[in-house]
């Protein structure tokens, strides 16, 4: 009397096969069969209203099976069936969903040389199919994009930025979605840089060299000064381990922190001065950077305006630093090469150098280790571009020189000239741009 269905439950529910007839008393009894959902043999689970399968879950009430708290192989074909000729057969599926499972199919943490490709592989189980999905706990995927989906990722020539723990994250929407996690770690060569490339100090302070160190394995990190290795310098490198060592020379200590490898100096002395080099090596290769301490003037910085405001001077200002008080400076400067043209058809070409050489006297103000300059350059010329560089001086000798810097003098007013013929057409020729400039801003 029951027509043929399809049942579909999830995992821990309970389900009741129907095979109702219309005769259940007769001589025919009815039989209940299953054939797995997996292929494999019919089993057995009853005959009239006598249950043969072990299972206490499952219950026989008339022609009506009930299974309780199902689970996944309880999934298959149900065969409501008389033993006649013909047989009298009714069929249901049951389909049984359940939360997904995930493994994964490659190493839980894989060492990758840079620049390599490493895919990533993982298998889900569940019911229905679960869809695959891939993510970076550090942050975005290589690609760029937050996920990507498949059963599969390949990550192509990686970098460091690759390195970290990827999940493979499997979801049907029954139940909680199932994880697991891939980590990958990329090996490459030391890179080095100087937290600063100059340090300019003094005797009796204290200084700090940092280089900031990214390798994998980690590397072992020397310091060498002016080419010589500082002794009993070579560091335990193991990453996040915070470690403190002092050389053979008890005024110069080493830590370590994370990426971060310092050499402090203190009390720095005269002796101390020099090219220092921190040099990592792993088995990848050897990488190093150079710090210069030195006790000479930082550069100047030239801070005063392009735009001069006097015709024939102009007043040059600039700062520095020096733990040393500053002896001498010496600006040079010369006219530019403007493009312009005298009115005998010649091109202004750029001057030769003028140099001014001054001990310090009034001319620098000294806050701290901070200097500040001025200095007047007299007798330039009207309307004119120049380019200057400057150098300061301490005890221990000359800075190097400033950046170029390019300034230019006032131009003069126009003056009105009547004693001569020659004078009016000068005058004339004075006046003609003025009276176009009204008319040039009217068209505009």
């Amino acid at each position: 009397m029951a027509r043929p269905q399809t049942f579909t439950v999830e995992v821990g529910q309970s389900v009741i096969i129907p095979c109702d007839v219309d005769n259940p008393t007769g001589r025919n009894k009815l039989i209940i069969k299953k054939q797995p959902a997996g292929g494999g043999s019919e089993k057995l689970l009853s005959v009239g209203s006598e249950k043969v399968t072990p299972d206490p879950r499952i219950d026989i009430k008339g022609s009506r099976l009930t299974i309780s708290h199902t689970r996944p192989r309880d999934a298959g074909t149900f065969l409501c069936h008389f033993d006649l000729e013909p047989p009298v057969q009714l069929r249901h599926t049951l389909d049984v969903q359940f939360a997904p499972t995930v493994q994964a199919l490659v190493p839980p943490e894989q060492h990758v040389p840079k620049g390599n490709s490493v895919t990533l592989e993982c298998k889900a189980h569940g019911n229905p199919e679960p869809i695959i999905r891939w993510s970076h706990q550090e942050g975005p995927l290589p690609s760029g994009y937050h996920t990507s989906q498949g059963p599969r990722l390949t990550l192509e020539k990686v970098d460091r930025r690759a390195e970290g723990t990827y999940l493979c994250t499997a979801d049907n929407g029954i139940g909680e979605p199932a994880s697991a996690a891939m980590a990958i770690t990329v090996e490459y060569p030391p890179e080095v840089v100087a937290e600063k490339k100059i340090v300019t100090t003094g005797e009796g302070d204290e200084v700090d060299l940092v280089c900031i160190v990214h390798g994998r394995p980690p590397p072992d990190v020397v310091w060498t000064r002016d080419g010589r290795p500082l002794p009993d310098t070579l560091m335990d490198t193991q990453l996040h381990q915070p470690r403190t060592h002092t050389a053979h020379d008890a005024h110069m200590t080493q830590n370590h922190v994370a990426h971060r490898h310092t050499l402090s100096i203190k009390p720095v002395t005269e002796k101390d001065f020099g090219a220092y080099v921190c040099i990592a090596e792993n088995t990848h290769g050897r990488k190093n950077a150079v710090i210069q301490m030195t006790g000479l003037p930082k550069p100047p910085e030239i801070t005063s305006s392009p735009n001069g405001g006097e015709s024939t001077s102009y007043t040059l200002t600039l700062q520095t630093e020096s733990y040393y008080p500053l002896t001498e400076f010496i600006i040079k400067y010369r006219k530019t090469h403007t493009g312009a043209w005298h009115k005998n058809h010649t091109m202004v070409m750029a001057g030769s150098w003028e140099k001014v050489s001054k001990i310090v006297e009034s001319e620098v103000t000294r806050q701290g280790s901070s200097y500040s300059l001025k200095y007047r350059l007299e007798n330039l010329e009207v309307a004119t571009d120049y380019m200057a560089v400057v150098r300061v001086r301490n005890k221990y000798g000359w800075s190097a020189e400033s950046e170029r810097f390019s300034f230019f003098t006032k131009r003069a007013m126009a003056v009105l000239q009547s004693t001569s013929a020659s004078g009016c057409e000068e005058t004339a020729a004075a006046l003609l741009p003025l009276l176009l400039l009204p008319l040039i801003a009217a068209v505009m």
